[in-house]
């Protein structure tokens, strides 16, 4: 857990305390939710635009243990992973193009003995475009983060380079069988490899 993980469970647990101590002292008889005289009461006021005037100073332990509890919802929040757009043109091929995305790789050194002791701090700023198709060689395009515009990933038209030709069909390949040729259908049970 962070820093920041424990700052949001101690203001959590402050602000369960301030109201359940509260509602204690008021069972004990400490505290009391009556009306008291004016001079008595409790005011806060900050820069003189805000001011808090109340004759119930118990209330104040409810507020400030509301407070704490809703600072700590609010911040708990998780922030929104906004989308990565990705825009580009392959040119030249037929086959399917597989895009992988991936980010930055973090490397640990292993000790001698197989124990692996290590952190990483897994902040994105790089992404590498793997981009590939069958019978091509693949290629590698790194984009910074930083440098993008509304977060589109753009790259302009890429020619991958063939490794593999492709294999055509051609009627000349195909053996001519006459009429006369006893050739079973394919449907036809085989008859290789049976007792004869």
């Amino acid at each position: 857990m962070s820093t920041f993980d424990y700052a949001v469970i101690l203001a959590a647990v402050a602000g369960l305390i301030m109201v359940v101590g509260g509602i204690v002292l008021i069972y004990k008889g400490a505290l009391v939710l009556a009306a008291t005289d004016s001079s008595t009461a409790l005011s806060i006021e900050w820069k003189q635009d805000f001011r808090l005037n109340t004759q119930v100073p118990g209330i104040a332990f409810f507020l400030i243990g509301l407070i704490f509890s809703s600072i700590s919802i609010y911040s708990s929040k998780p922030t929104s992973v906004e989308p990565i757009t990705i825009e580009g043109e392959i040119v030249d091929i037929a086959e399917p193009v597989t895009i992988r995305a991936r980010s930055s790789t973090w490397t640990l050194d292993g000790g001698t003995n197989g124990i692996v002791r290590g952190r990483i701090h897994p902040h994105v700023e790089d992404i590498t475009l793997e981009i590939s198709a069958p019978g091509y060689k693949p290629e590698r395009i790194t984009f910074s983060l930083n440098e993008l515009k509304n977060r589109t990933l753009k790259f302009e038209s890429i020619e991958l380079e063939q490794q593999i030709t492709a294999i055509v069909g051609s009627m000349q390949n195909i053996i001519p069988v006459d009429a006369s040729d006893n050739i079973q259908p394919i449907t036809a049970p085989s008859s290789f490899g049976d007792a004869q």
